[in-house]
């Protein structure tokens, strides 16, 4: 079984750099476009996809819709794999907020595991419940999945996978509509060790 995480597609909010996290923004003309073609590839790519998981937000159910519709697979909604709730600094930019937030920004940015955004939530929040989504995928499905989420999902856990400091997670960065993959045994491997507290 092979993971195929995916990052939605553009938005206005990516193009103007601002910090999206719950807001349900859509996915611009741009989006559509790089979704389209992002579904034209895994089509003649042929993986042995049985289902498509999404977030429930609409840049994210969007771009797994239309690439489920080109491999003629269904397309299920997880709320755990909702982006990051940054609370306070949805809609700002990261410029304004370490000018702003002074050292609050610079502690979260250097605890960034357990430390929350004013009114948002934490890096470990974030990578148990999407943790707990992906459980629930591997528990579900024998074959491939599609896995179509946002920014902060897979860079936590990209670098949760390569068994990093949290703080090193901005090298795991994903341009949108891009792809990566990982393994059942990987993803095992993971569930197991957050089990177990690290």
């Amino acid at each position: 079984m092979i993971f195929y995480f995916i990052r939605h597609g553009e938005t206005d909010w990516n193009v103007r750099k601002k910090i999206q996290g719950k807001a349900d923004i859509p996915l611009n003309e741009n989006g559509l476009n790089q979704a389209k073609a992002l579904a034209d590839e895994l089509a003649e790519l042929k993986p042995d996809v049985v289902r498509a998981y999404t977030s429930p937000q609409q840049r994210a159910k969007l771009t797994a819709g239309i690439a489920a519709e080109a491999l003629g697979v269904e397309c299920v909604s997880l709320d755990g794999l909702r982006e990051m709730d940054l609370g306070e600094w949805e809609g700002s930019n990261w410029d304004i907020i370490e000018q702003t937030y002074g050292e609050v920004y610079h502690y979260w940015n250097s605890h960034r595991r357990y430390t929350h955004t004013p009114g948002g939530e934490c890096y470990n929040e974030v990578l148990e419940r999407a943790l707990e989504s992906l459980g629930i995928i591997l528990e579900r499905e024998q074959g491939d999945v599609l896995v179509v989420t946002h920014s902060a999902i897979l860079m936590v856990l990209r670098c949760y996978l390569a068994r990093l400091p949290f703080e090193e997670m901005l090298r795991f960065r994903t341009k949108n509509a891009a792809w990566f993959t990982v393994s059942a045994e990987e993803m095992k491997d993971a569930l197991t060790r957050f089990a177990a507290g690290y």
